[in-house]
């Protein structure tokens, strides 16, 4: 129970709902009146935030909280957008770029500043944009993907960012393509374009979709990306990337991030490949940063084992 909520029966189901935040005209639409809430203030048992929220407590706020402080104190209407947005839906990953808490207002509106709270004007945000249940006031996942790419200054970001919210089922390659192509001139678009056309053949990892660019630069046919095997035990496996050849051998090409470096990764990914092998696929490994770096000693590789060019038409 937040301090002094108890006299009016709609005011504790209000705190409830938004976690201890709600705008002064809220508390006031519950019964008390604008000088009982400065009093609570002025007594220290409530706080006051930005130009019109009121936090229930005396107690700095949760960051949960401070997302509702961010929504609710905006004139007339805001949303959690880019990384909190996807983190309100259970996105997981990224969490050095999701420290501050962003949120979306039209383009003019009122907004104080505050710390913590990054605040982002847009032209084409209005309040059919906002998903109002469950939880907190956000942007679709697609929209705020999108936007999460955009507003980061490097493309690579942009296109993991891709990747990464069709892998962990936040929306659908579809989605994110339906949501470019409303969006306007934004930054790396013809990145996060390129970056779906990869999504959308089942890439879900940066390296992957690094994969299929150095296919279209070394004119290889585009691999099979996570496609399920059973190994010889009967488990179900996702390879990264396979060719069928001419002559019915398969290759798989297993991408390493870092996280593979460790001991614990490094001693499953043996084993794991040990299953591909007695499966009949010749399996090649690389790392992320040698498939950025070193693309073509890597086709060269490739075309040794056998993958097929692209055939022109012309």
């Amino acid at each position: 129970m937040y301090a002094r909520t108890d006299k009016y029966p709609r005011l504790p189901a209000l705190a409830l709902r938004q976690r201890g935040v709600a705008r002064r005209s809220q508390i006031v639409e519950c019964g008390p009146s604008y000088d009982f809430i400065d009093h609570q203030v002025a007594a220290q048992r409530w706080r006051r935030y930005g130009r019109q929220t009121v936090l229930l407590q005396n107690a700095p706020p949760t960051r949960v909280q401070l997302m509702w402080i961010a929504v609710l104190d905006a004139d007339p209407y805001a949303a959690l957008a880019s990384h909190t947005a996807l983190e309100e839906a259970g996105f997981r990953g990224f969490a050095a770029e999701a420290e501050r808490v962003h949120v979306v207002v039209e383009r003019g509106a009122h907004y104080a500043g505050l710390p913590g709270i990054q605040v982002h004007e847009s032209r084409r945000f209005c309040p059919d944009d906002i998903r109002l249940a469950p939880g907190i006031p956000r942007v679709s996942c697609a929209r705020a993907a999108i936007d999460a790419g955009a507003w980061q200054r490097w493309p690579r970001f942009a296109c993991a960012m891709m990747a990464a919210v069709v892998q962990q089922g936040m929306c659908t390659a579809q989605q994110l393509e339906d949501e470019l192509d409303t969006c306007g001139a934004i930054r790396h678009r013809r990145y996060m374009q390129l970056a779906l056309r990869d999504v959308t053949d089942g890439a879900h990892s940066l390296g992957e979709l690094d994969v299929g660019r150095l296919c279209r630069r070394h004119g290889l046919q585009p691999p099979v990306r996570q496609r399920l095997r059973k190994d010889p035990a009967g488990r179900i496996r996702y390879l990264d990337c396979e060719w069928e050849l001419p002559n019915g051998e398969i290759v798989v090409l297993e991408i390493d991030g870092q996280h593979h470096m460790d001991v614990e990764h490094w001693t499953a990914d043996m084993k794991r490949e040990r299953k591909i092998v007695i499966g009949r696929r010749w399996v090649l490994r690389a790392s992320t940063v040698e498939v950025r770096l070193d693309a073509a000693e890597l086709a060269a590789d490739l075309i040794a084992m056998g993958v097929p060019r692209v055939v022109s038409n012309y």
